[in-house]
């Protein structure tokens, strides 16, 4: 037996009190000899035993009183036979929180729909500690970016506390519930616990449902499955389990849904492949306005936190804008770039970030093949003449030309440059083609241009080398024939949105490029191209010959040509692509394409590791994260993992559970010395999270298949009672009551009967 109020269990005491005054009643007359009490005293004898026993028995009951009386106010709990008989059972409390940025909604003031599931949880958590027979365990579940086990199965409430009070927001997830749910229901599986008690507590956002509110289990197809119907349906099903769901959202009372308004920073994306030094770069903000009426908002764009640039858009109810602005740096390095607008009651999706690597020129290698001949007959006449021509004019590109033996003898580092270009090399070694591999997986840029020269076998040993080379195909022999001497072929776009034809913005530049005639061209192996290659521009021969092949390669992007790109002063030119028309845009777009990486890991969603490659050995490593995150810097523990070509790839950073500027500090170890580096990282939500639409009651019990949606905890959850303990408190009381009526009519015969 165990008691709720154990501390009233001193109020028994006061059985002392009858007790006292009888003793004292006892001491009240002296005894006296008198010869008249004689015949007195022996009639007193024959009636003292019956005297006694009433006596003893109205103190018995006037004892009796206050102790029953004290053990029904401390509420004494008695296990049920059953429970005896079969052990105390244990019921496992799985409490579920939604942690998207949805639940962060605040509005005139009130509590956001986190918060409410927070108070409910530390109301449930106060229960089950009052609670001193408990024998259930807590598991706490935060379905955030990926759902975590904050708590799991822990008999010690205190853990469950300190746990709940580090829950002061949500993370700026975008998911549905349903991996949340199967790791619930796969511990519950593998816990073997006979009774469990699941509360979801969540908005009731449309997105939360996934694919369980689009198709729900009577109608979906035979593929979807497992979706968040599919999750419920089992925990429903295992025996024992008693899975409630509660609305925690705005429309919690209605139980109609609804949608609320809000607008959001949906993209930040830079015009321009790459930005370089003193030269005007455009930025452009999405916006989007998730409401029924017109809006009018001021944009702000800083870099570094330095002053803003602000800008004013209307939008119309439920449309899509854009914010505009130009900024030219004046420093080098990876810049910060941020994109707000005024908060509304969702601040998560009010701001966006970006990292812009600002780059003095782009620099471009370009091995000519015909360097030893007439300057104007060399491939670099052509590409300085459209890249390079006037540094103050444009100042975008440095091309450095150097010959073929200068790459093969090692003279040159392609690691060093953003692009490479292969202008017509006739052939390669082993030293070469490992430091274009090196470059390539470094996220520099490749552009290789076939010609007259090219020796097939040696690029497809040692550039192709089986399929395992950045070159996505095996060359053959060269087709076609002289300017004049064979059927004039054209070139065709495959893929005109691709970024390499970026600088073709209006359709008469396309035009041009499809009807500039192609003579020669090499071949390629049927059957070769690898699948991950691109086919962005195809010859029209009977064999629709690929022209221009795209394909990224480690951290980097080739691009290969299978036509020579010559100087307009060889007469023998295999093609007409050296036309101004045509070769400044193409030329501009392939370069700024090539010159950054395939995949930038300095932009991210929430969620994702960071992680990227430097060119020495890091030490002394530590992140900074956001300061909404609340997390100050850290040191990353692991060690970086080398890479060929002397790089290294430092620790990935988890745990972006915060939308904004990480940043990842370091010092090299160069040959030249120790050198400090920062590199920072930005991390975005997902704008569809941004979306509030909220289904009703009705629609959440369909989608889910449980009996109802609860706006409360459920009334199992809120009794104090334990399902496997009585409590004696109301029975003590009965008890208390019918001995204070049987002792005052037992007083009351007694009296009336010695006085007769």
């Amino acid at each position: 037996m165990q008691f709720f109020n154990p501390l009233l269990l001193a109020g028994a005491a006061l059985f002392a009190v009858p007790l006292i005054i009888h003793l004292l009643n006892r001491q009240r007359h002296k005894t006296r000899p008198w010869a008249a009490m004689e015949f007195l005293l022996r009639a007193y004898q024959k009636q003292r035993n019956r005297l006694r026993n009433e006596n003893l028995l109205l103190l018995l009951l006037r004892c009796l009183v206050p102790i029953v009386l004290a053990l029904a106010i401390a509420r004494p709990m008695l296990k049920n036979a059953s429970g005896l008989l079969a052990g105390s059972g244990t019921t496992h409390h799985v409490l579920v929180l939604d942690g998207t940025y949805s639940m962060g909604l605040r509005g005139d003031g009130a509590q956001s729909p986190f918060e409410r599931g927070r108070t409910l949880i530390g109301r449930l958590l106060e229960r089950y500690e009052q609670n001193t027979a408990r024998t259930d365990k807590v598991s706490l579940v935060l379905a955030g970016v990926r759902p975590r086990f904050l708590v799991r199965d822990d008999l010690d409430l205190g853990t469950a506390k300190n746990q709940w009070l580090s829950m002061q927001k949500p993370e700026d997830a975008a998911t549905d519930l349903g991996d949340a749910l199967r790791q619930v229901a796969d511990a519950l599986q593998e816990g073997g616990d006979a009774d469990a008690e699941v509360l979801v507590f969540s908005d009731l956002q449309a997105r939360s449902f996934g694919r369980a509110l689009a198709a729900p289990a009577a109608e979906a197809a035979p593929e979807l499955t497992d979706t968040l119907r599919d999750v419920v349906d089992r925990l429903q099903k295992r025996p024992g389990t008693r899975l409630h769901w509660i609305d925690v959202g705005p429309f919690a009372e209605q139980h109609v849904g609804g949608q609320l308004d809000n607008q959001q920073i949906t993209d930040l994306r830079i015009d321009q492949p790459a930005a370089v030094l003193r030269a005007p770069v455009e930025f452009v903000a999405s916006l989007k306005n998730r409401s029924q009426q017109a809006v009018s908002l001021e944009v702000t764009l800083d870099v570094d936190g330095g002053e803003p640039a602000r800008k004013v858009v209307q939008l119309p109810a439920g449309a899509d804008g854009e914010a505009d602005f130009q900024i030219s740096f004046r420093e080098t390095g990876r810049r910060r770039v941020h994109v707000q607008v005024q908060n509304d009651g969702l601040p998560a999706d009010d701001e966006r970030f970006l990292t812009v690597d600002v780059r003095e020129r782009i620099r471009v290698l370009l091995v000519d093949g015909a360097a030893a001949d007439d300057p104007l007959r060399a491939h670099r006449h052509l590409w300085r003449s459209i890249l390079d021509p006037d540094a103050e004019a444009l100042p975008t590109f440095a091309v450095e030309a150097v010959d073929a033996l200068a790459l093969l003898g090692g003279q040159v580092t392609p690691q060093n440059h953003d692009v490479i270009v292969l202008a017509d090399v006739d052939r390669l070694n082993a030293r070469a083609a490992s430091g274009l591999v090196d470059a390539l997986r470094a996220g520099r840029g490749l552009f290789v241009v076939y010609g007259e020269q090219t020796d097939a076998d040696s690029f497809n040993l040692l550039l192709h080398a089986a399929g395992e080379g950045p070159q996505p195909f095996r060359l053959v022999r060269p087709y076609g024939g002289a300017a004049g001497s064979s059927v004039v072929r054209s070139a065709t776009i495959e893929v005109p949105d691709h970024p390499a034809f970026g600088e073709f913005e209006e359709p008469i530049y396309r035009e041009a490029f499809q009807a500039i005639p192609v003579w020669r061209w090499f071949g390629t192996a049927p059957d070769s191209l690898h699948p991950d290659a691109t086919v962005l521009s195809r010859v029209t021969d009977a064999d629709r010959s690929p022209l221009f092949v795209a394909r990224a390669f480690g951290e980097g992007k080739a691009l290969f040509c299978t036509t020579l790109l010559a100087s307009e002063y060889r007469p023998d030119r295999w093609n007409r692509f050296d036309d101004p028309i045509v070769a400044f845009p193409l030329l501009h777009g392939i370069v700024k394409w090539l010159a950054l990486p395939a995949v930038d890991p300095f932009l991210v969603a929430v969620g994702a590791e960071l992680a990227c490659s430097v060119s020495a050995r890091p030490e002394e490593l530590h992140v900074q994260r956001p300061e909404r995150d609340g997390r100050g810097r850290a040191p990353l523990g692991e060690e970086p993992r080398p890479l060929s070509g002397g790089r290294f790839l430092i620790p990935p950073v988890g745990d972006t559970v915060c939308a904004g500027f990480y940043s990842i500090d370091m010092v090299l170890d160069r040959a030249a010395g120790k050198e400090t580096l920062t590199l920072p990282f930005a991390v975005n939500v997902d704008p569809d999270e941004g979306e509030l639409r909220y289904v009703s009651h009705e629609e959440a019990r369909q989608a889910l298949g449980v009996e109802r949606i609860l706006d409360g905890l459920p009334a199992e959850a809120t009794a104090t009672e334990d399902a496997g303990q009585s409590e004696l408190g109301p029975t003590l009381l009965l008890l208390t009551l019918a001995f204070v009526l049987f002792e005052a009519a037992l007083a009351r015969y007694v009296s009336v009967r010695r006085s007769a």
